[in-house]
């Protein structure tokens, strides 16, 4: 599924839960009905003024109606880690240009640090 069908989803899901219809949605925020059922089904990609909008109109957040672009599949990932291996990704993810010897001196330190803790 694409950032846009995600987007359109969560923009439908927040209209909904508020009790909205898109006749009501676009009427509040200045745009056609037809333009929020584009929206919702990915027909088109607004600009970020336009998000606003939207978001202010459904009294949200603009940032409650963006989708994580790779959150779900992260977070899958994540759970079949070990431990040890979900401690490394946090460490590489947070690290961007570290040598070699300090990934190393890293790896001991995690490595010891899960040897030590009880089962």
């Amino acid at each position: 599924m694409n950032y846009l069908t995600r987007l359109g989803e969560k923009i439908k899901l927040t209209r909904k839960s508020n009790g909205m219809s898109q006749q009501q949605l676009a009427a509040k925020s200045g745009f056609d009905y037809r333009y929020i059922g584009f929206l919702e089904k990915a027909k088109i990609n607004p600009t970020i003024r336009t998000l606003e909008r939207i978001a202010s109109a459904l009294d949200v957040h603009v940032c409650e109606i963006l989708p994580a672009e790779t959150e779900d599949r992260e977070r899958a990932d994540i759970y079949r880690l070990s431990e040890r291996e979900m401690m490394m990704y946090l460490v590489m993810r947070n690290l961007h240009k570290a040598d070699f010897k300090r990934l190393k001196a890293i790896d001991k330190l995690i490595d010891g640090s899960i040897k030590k803790q009880p089962k």
